[in-house]
């Protein structure tokens, strides 16, 4: 099932439709669902796909390459034909294409496989597309993870300066489109949870099964040493970040709390300047880290804070990482049970403050401001690590919303409001702007709290979904 993805969809409609030669890169974190993108984008038009393969040289990507473009154009003679370098392959499909009067798309997938990693195939992509194919019927889709590869040879590459027409970095599914792909398998309020562990990654949100509770998904997936998730670290960062140590410890410095750069640089001992911001870069592309200012401070504030909020990893750290041990060698079937359950309410409190930070434009739209909205964050103090609001709005109306975010499984009652109004005296408010209030809770505000109109807004799970 193929939901979401308007806006990408039709950017890259756009693209095929225009009478030019267009090239357009697609990348993301791993399981984001980049392929199924471009495949759905395709159906029905003429395409040319190509996969690369991991961790294999450039020979066997020629051979292969080779393989697939006899099968689809059902050369039988091309089958047969050796190629030994990447120009020659370049050369059949330039002729190919000079030789149609259809637009083709050309589709490299995982990218930076078919390249082995090397600048080379990037360099030979240029020349012929400045000599030839940005004067043909042609589209060609540059597709693969988010790494050091894909960020330095094709987003950032001089190379491609100029004529990458199209970039387009896949996010997760919108908490709406996340339900529509799953509304099917259990409630809303489950629905919403599995967001809050892993994400609207549309991979995972596909491993549940419909016919068991959260807590045996939960269960099979991460406390089974077969379970799909137990591997699933590894396979993010050691398929997607050729420095992956590095990246690892990153991750991992930041797994308890927000850290700011020079935190970042005393802990791993590497100097703050181009190299540490190059690594952030790359797993801020990934989605993976997320940078916050507080909101009084513009994005090149040195009070910046570097945040790990890609759900899957903030449950790994948490729950996997530490039993991983046991979970390989026990054949235990309730590991969630014995390890982890009494750890699991706080913890998700935490992963709905992380969800709230991550969706905050989705909740700005919901509270009818998103086209005022200036600046969003948490706030914090430089030299306080105490106080902390988890999520500030500042609004071109001159207007601030202070989001108090709240995760019980009942409604909240009135207790609140001394909480938030402690918080509220602790802030600065510029001279002029109005100070709203906002409650962002799983069940609503209970009957009293909604009568007392303390709070501007309320949004609660079918709110998200809605």
């Amino acid at each position: 099932m193929f939901v979401g993805r308007k806006q990408e969809l039709d950017s890259l409609e756009q693209c095929f439709r225009d009478k030019r030669a267009k090239i357009v890169t697609v990348y993301g974190r791993r399981r984001i669902g980049k392929s199924y993108l471009i495949e759905h984008f395709v159906r029905g038009k003429k395409c040319l796909r190509f996969e690369g393969l991991e961790s294999q040289k450039t020979p066997t990507q020629i051979k292969y390459f080779v393989h697939d473009l006899a099968k689809q154009l059902g050369d039988d003679v091309l089958a047969h034909a050796e190629f030994d370098h990447w120009e020659n392959v370049f050369e059949y499909l330039t002729d190919f294409m000079s030789h149609t009067n259809e637009k083709w798309i050309i589709f490299f997938d995982e990218f930076q496989w078919l390249a082995a990693n090397q600048g080379r195939l990037v360099s030979l992509l240029k020349k012929y597309w400045d000599q030839s194919w940005s004067k043909q019927k042609v589209l060609i889709i540059l597709c693969g993870s988010v790494s050091s590869y894909m960020v330095k040879n094709v987003i950032k590459s001089k190379a491609m300066y100029g004529r990458i027409d199209l970039e387009i970095c896949l996010t997760q599914l919108s908490p709406r489109e996340a339900f529509l792909l799953a509304k099917s398998k259990r409630s809303a309020y489950e629905i919403f949870r599995y967001l809050l562990l892993i994400g609207a990654v549309p991979k995972y949100l596909t491993l549940i099964d419909a016919r068991y509770s959260l807590e045996q998904n939960i269960n099979k997936l991460c406390f089974t040493k077969n379970g799909y998730f137990v591997g699933e670290y590894e396979k993010i960062f050691y398929s997607q970040f050729r420095d992956y140590r590095t990246y690892e410890q990153i991750v991992g410095f930041l797994q308890d709390r927000p850290r700011s750069i020079k935190e970042i640089s005393e802990h791993l001992k590497i100097p703050s300047g181009g190299g540490l911001l190059g690594y952030l870069n790359n797993l801020e592309k990934a989605l993976f880290v997320t940078c916050y200012t507080s909101y009084e401070k513009g994005y090149e504030s040195k009070n910046k804070r570097y945040k790990l909020t890609d759900e899957f990893l903030c449950l790994y750290f948490k729950f996997i990482k530490p039993n991983l041990k046991i979970i390989k060698a026990s054949s235990n079937k309730t590991l969630f049970s014995l390890l982890v359950k009494n750890k699991w309410n706080p913890w998700l409190g935490f992963a709905f403050e992380n969800f709230c930070l991550k969706n905050a434009i989705i909740l700005a739209e919901k509270m009818g401001f998103a086209d005022q909205v200036i600046n969003y964050g948490p706030y914090f103090k430089q030299g306080d690590e105490r106080f902390q609001i988890d999520l500030l709005f500042i609004r071109a109306d001159k207007t601030i919303t202070l989001c108090e975010l709240k995760y019980h499984d009942e409604q909240i009652s009135t207790v609140v409001i001394k909480e938030v109004e402690k918080k509220c005296a602790l802030i600065s408010i510029p001279r002029g702007y109005t100070l709203e209030k906002a409650l962002i809770s799983q069940c609503g505000p209970d009957e009293h709290l909604a009568r007392a109109e303390y709070f501007h807004h309320f949004v609660s799970v079918e709110d998200w979904f809605s």
